[in-house]
């Protein structure tokens, strides 16, 4: 009977997946969609009646979720995983289009309850970057030259071009502030930096960065970053939000190498999982299977790793003697 799919099974996982904040404003989305009384929609939810595929169809189009992925989620011994992966669907038309999509993400993240997130860090997670303009535009520059390739945007290292992008500057105001809304958990590794000095030694070498004033900031931002970082690990606090909220941050470090970057967002609601894949994009899934597969992992990893956050001075003041040792190579 491995084969047999309850109703109520594909309605639990559709309820558990959708992200609402409560069945009641699901059931009013739900009416609109499917063109029914909210009634209706009760009688469908509590098996007085049921869903067709049509509405099915319908319901999983507008919440951006695999009708498959239910299907097969009412499998508890199912491997079958569906990823979206927005590197596939577009590319950017321009800078803004990368980081309006991630707010696109943390929007609906912020309005889920308890909402925590988890961060497994090989590199200097974005989030740090948005609050230093010099190195954000680092990272956008190199990311299009090995991925974007967008269309109108010159070789030519061009911060001017960042600076006076008054857009670009909100939306990652929005974001930068979007991030500061949740508390979150991050294990770091003491390499985290490298991967950024090399690109703009790469840069530098062959001359794209060659402006005296881009090279000055670039490597006081490198320094205010490191700076930035240990205050975190002081404080165990995030910077203030627009609402004067500082969000909880717990660091802990390790020296294992974890393969790709793994963001995980948890909240009463419903979760995701976001996996680097294709620099610097991400895929993300809301299959559970795979969500407590990965959470488990971040556990364990996090088990053996040292906790920085008001405690491990030693194995603290290491990290960064380390860090800012790697400064000395700008």
């Amino acid at each position: 009977m491995e084969n047999k799919i309850e109703y109520k099974d594909i309605v639990a996982i559709l309820i558990k997946e959708s992200g609402f904040k409560n069945q009641k404003e699901m059931v009013s989305h739900l009416s609109k969609w499917l063109h029914c009384t909210e009634t209706a929609v009760y009688n469908k939810l509590n098996d007085r009646s049921k869903f067709t595929v049509e509405e099915l169809v319908i319901i999983c189009f507008k919440l951006q979720i695999s009708l498959d992925s239910i299907i097969y989620n009412s499998h508890v011994k199912s491997a079958k995983v569906n990823f979206f992966a927005d590197g596939l669907k577009y590319k950017p038309r321009h800078f803004d289009d990368y980081i309006n999509n991630i707010i696109g993400y943390y929007t609906k993240i912020k309005q889920l309850q308890n909402v925590k997130g988890f961060f497994l860090a090989n590199e200097v997670p974005l989030f740090h970057f948005l609050h230093f303009p010099n190195l954000m535009y680092l990272k956008l520059y190199i990311w299009n030259k090995i991925n974007w390739k967008i269309p109108g945007i010159s070789d030519a290292y061009r911060f001017a071009d960042f600076k006076n992008n008054h857009s670009l500057k909100q939306s990652i105001a929005v974001l930068r502030d979007l991030f500061h809304s949740f508390p979150n958990v991050e294990i770091w590794n003491p390499n985290m930096l490298e991967n950024t000095i090399s690109q703009f030694l790469y840069l530098k070498d062959v001359h794209i960065i060659n402006d005296k004033d881009d090279l000055y900031y670039l490597k006081k931002e490198f320094e205010d970053l490191v700076t930035y970082l240990e205050e975190l690990t002081l404080t165990g606090k995030k910077l203030a939000n627009s609402k004067g909220q500082e969000m909880e941050c717990n660091i802990y470090i390790t020296d294992l190498t974890l393969g790709s970057e793994v963001i995980l967002v948890k909240s009463d609601q419903s979760d995701m999982l976001f996996q680097q894949i294709d620099v610097p994009n991400y895929m993300q899934t809301t299959d559970q299977k795979m969500i407590k597969n990965q959470y488990d992992f971040f556990e364990n990893i996090r088990k053996i790793s040292t906790f920085i956050t008001h405690a491990g001075e030693k194995e603290r003041l290491i990290f960064f003697a380390r860090m800012r040792q790697e400064l000395k190579k700008l």
